[in-house]
């Protein structure tokens, strides 16, 4: 049986070690996680993160609209004494059956939306867009640099070997391909000083990114 979660592990390790952009990036602090892709097209959404953190750095947050305040509160999250940081969602089979290079261009997508000081937070990356920057375009071209310095930089063949399989390609090879789902953390709210019936929607910023 293959372990994806495990496999998925070990090659954000030999990033982390490889890639200046990624060195503060410990992987025993990231969780990945398996999620089902609704349909079997090859465009859509490939994979997203959930911070386990909101954009303070806490567990909570308070946002005050008029004579109400939302307190917004996720638990922590932990792998026996290890704190979990982000949760990253692989599509399945839509990830796996990407070429080498656009899965490896995900993978660093989703590590690059990591906060640089790696504190469970997301990377603000401009005041009003703030996850892409001014050009998406630009954040892609980016991504690319990167990886390209990464496969200049003699990765680990062992650790890059799954990326080379389709999705049947690897029930092929292994029998069964571990898809391992792990829930999202549940979010509270909690309304204070409430006068009104209306609930404005929450503008949150612990939503999974793309």
């Amino acid at each position: 049986m293959f372990d994806f979660a495990r496999h998925m592990h070990r090659l954000i390790e030999d990033i982390a070690q490889k890639v200046p952009l990624f060195s503060h990036i410990e992987s025993r602090r990231i969780l990945v996680s398996c999620a089902d892709a609704r349909s079997q097209e090859e465009y859509g959404t490939w994979a997203q993160i959930y911070p386990m953190k909101y954009e303070n750095g806490h567990y909570s947050i308070r946002e005050r609209q008029g004579s109400k305040i939302y307190l917004f509160k996720t638990d922590r999250l932990k792998m026996g004494r290890t704190e979990i940081l982000y949760i990253i969602y692989f599509l399945m089979p839509r990830f796996q059956n990407l070429s080498y290079f656009q899965k490896l261009e995900t993978i660093f997508h989703e590590l690059y939306h990591m906060s640089s000081e790696f504190d469970g937070k997301l990377r603000v990356m401009h005041p009003r867009f703030i996850f892409h920057g001014l050009s998406i375009k630009e954040y892609d071209r980016n991504i690319r640099y990167w990886v390209r310095y990464y496969l200049n930089s003699k990765p680990s063949f062992f650790r890059n070997k799954f990326l080379e399989y389709s999705f049947r390609e690897l029930e092929s090879q292994f029998g069964k391909v571990d898809l391992a789902y792990i829930p999202e953390p549940k979010e509270t709210l909690r309304v204070m000083m409430s006068h009104r019936k209306k609930r404005p929607r929450p503008a949150k910023n612990k939503l999974k990114v793309p």
